[in-house]
This record gives structure tokens, sequence and C-alpha cells, in this order.
């Protein structure tokens, strides 16, 4: 308004061909402008200059499922960059279900500091806002929990030993009531995408699964649809609006109830493909925890890279080739092997829906 009052003042002048009136500067408008302000040049920056360069806001980052194996890995590898004024994060915060879950999380970052642990249940939605509240960034790590039915178990074992290899049969599973796919990794996942766009989220990273194609694959026909149901919340989530990275790690080493042995990261070399393409290279479809917890901590750190992508991923054997050491440029690298490709999302992928509304307990249990 002030400009436009001075511009009318002169106005006149200047239609009139008044030839002792001169067009007053843009620096004497701006002088003026200050100084009726009670501002001097002296006590404000150029509006263009580098240290007025808008810059990110500092990373409030809230991982859920933190207290399962993988999360508690993200957890970890986020507080070693760094909590606090002037440190990589100014917060990170670990959504756990339980006050039992809060403990053993707490217990084995005893070594860190930085760790806010607050608890939410992904299928109670009231318990979601506070876990959400003032996050910018957020990594998704939640999953249905399946449970073995230990005397499938036997019975498989039992098989191989008598028939020596020659015969095999699966083990069955079962889930908790309220407690499945459908419940924790579609609805559960929504209501987490909700909570996240309510807080003002910027960037959200899913860890998800391969098998996203494959409704004939065991970890569908076995486990209650659950990567189609994993694949249907992607689909949502990809219509939001929100910024997101969409990670569909193979096998997960060390394989749980398998091996006893440790599967430590950054020696093996990793590879992304999409659409389950990796399923078929039988060296390239497994990948570490402590790897897959290094790409998703790439992820929140460099989400110029790393928006936008949805993408599988497995590793080639113990130290063979190039380990992912999670340097910067190094996520990079490792997208630009895709060249553009992008997980391909279909309408039926959204669409999906239970077959049986009966709650799934392996083979042999309807």
């Amino acid at each position: 308004r002030e400009e436009v009052a001075q511009a009318q003042q002169h106005l006149p002048q200047a239609l009139l061909g008044d030839s002792n009136w001169q067009r007053p500067s843009v620096d004497a408008m701006i002088s003026s402008l200050l100084a009726r302000s009670g501002r001097s040049r002296d006590n404000i920056e150029a509006p263009f200059s580098a240290s007025t360069t808008p810059k990110p806001a500092p990373k409030k980052v809230l991982v859920t499922g933190a207290g399962g194996r993988t999360g508690m890995i993200v957890v970890r590898k986020l507080l070693e960059l760094g909590v606090g004024e002037g440190k990589q994060f100014e917060s990170v915060r670990a959504m756990v279900r339980s006050p039992e879950s809060a403990e053993k999380l707490a217990t084995s970052l005893k070594d860190l500091q930085g760790i806010d642990i607050v608890t939410g249940d992904v299928t109670d939605t009231g318990t979601l806002e506070d876990a959400f509240k003032g996050m910018n960034a957020v990594v998704v790590c939640t999953s249905a929990q399946p449970r073995i039915s230990k005397l499938s178990l036997a019975k498989t074992i039992a098989l191989k030993v008598v028939t020596l290899n020659q015969m095999t049969s699966k083990p069955q599973f079962w889930f908790d009531e309220g407690q499945g796919p459908e419940q924790v990794d579609w609805l559960g996942q929504r209501a987490q995408f909700e909570a996240a766009e309510a807080a003002g989220v910027r960037h959200i990273v899913v860890v998800s699964s391969m098998c996203g194609t494959k409704p004939e694959h065991f970890l569908n026909t076995n486990l209650d649809n659950i990567v189609l149901w994993k694949r249907k919340a992607e689909c949502a989530l990809t219509k939001s609006g929100i910024p997101y990275t969409i990670i569909h790690p193979g096998g997960l080493l060390p394989h749980e109830g398998f091996s006893s042995g440790k599967a430590e990261g950054k020696k093996r070399q990793l590879y992304v493909g999409v659409d389950d393409d990796l399923l078929e290279e039988k060296d390239k479809n497994m990948v570490t925890r402590e790897d897959l917890a290094e790409v998703c901590v790439r992820c929140i750190v460099e989400p110029d890279v790393a928006a936008g992508r949805s993408f599988d991923l497995g590793s080639g054997p113990e130290d063979e080739g190039t380990p992912f050491e999670g340097r910067p440029g190094d996520l990079k690298a490792l997208l630009d092997t895709l060249g553009g490709k992008n997980t391909a999302y279909k309408e039926a992928d959204a669409e999906f829906a239970a077959l049986d509304p009966r709650p799934i307990r392996g083979d042999c249990c309807y």
C-alpha cells in the first residue's frame, strides 16, 4: 500500500510533464520504506543472498514398528548419525505396541542418546495422533506377525528326515485375532498415512515386501495374502500426495527361526528391481536386515533422491562385488541402475479384497 501511495504522489507531476519532476530511484523508494518502518539497510540482508536461501527443516523422524527386528536396526542407525542441535536429526521417535516392547527397545539402545519411545497400535487409530505429531519424516516398519504352528513345523522336519529330503511340506501359520494382514498391513498402514498427512509429514519410507505380483507365492497363499494387502496400502500412499519411498526387500537375512547366525550388513552388493523381477534370480533375491535398514536411512537423509521411488531390493553373495556402504551418492548410484523404472501398480492392486472372509490359519486350518 505504501508503494502505491508513493507512486500516486508522483503520478500527477509525471502526467503534467513537470520538467522538475524526476522519477525516484528504486534505492530511494526502498530507503524511504525502510525509514518508515524504523529499519535501515544495515540490518537487513540482500533478498537473494546465499544466507537467505531456504534451508530444509531439521529432520524429526518417526519409526513405526520399532520393536521389530528391522525397525530396531533402523532406529539404531538413525541415532548413530546424531540427534540434537547441530546434528543430523533434531529428534528420533520410535513407536512400539506395548510397554514391554518399549523397555526392550530402550535396553537395546542404552549405549546411544536421543531416542524418544512412544506406544501406539496401528489397529487403534486413536493412539497414532500423538506419535505422529511434530514429525516431518516417517519410516514404516510395521507388519502383521504370523505365529507358526509348532506341530506343523515338527511334521515338516520329520518328513524331510524320513524321506531324505525326497518329500517336503510347508508349516502352517496363524495370526492373533484382529492382528492379521488386512487389519495391520492394509487398514493399519492406511491409518498411518492419514495420521502422517494430518501431522504435516513431508516424506514416508515404507518397508514392504517382494511378491506383490505373485498371489500364488507362499507368503500369500499361507499368510492370508499378506503382501497383496501391503500392495493395496502402497497404492493408497501413492495417491495420497505425500512424498513417498517404497522398498520391497526380498528374503530377510538372517531368517528368523531358521538361522541363529548373524548376517552382517555392508558385505554384499545390493541390487534393485521392480515388480518381482529379482525373485527369478536366486542369488539376488535376499538381503540382510542391516543393509535394508541402511537403505531406509539413506532415503530419509536424501529425500531428493528417494522421493517418488518404489523398488525391490536384493543382494548378492557375501564378499562379492561392491558392498553398499551408505555413503553420500551410494543411494543415487543404486537407484540409477533402474534406468528410471518404478513399480507398476495396477488398478487390481488397489481394489484387492479378501477372497474368503474367514481368517486364515494355514493350509489345513479352515
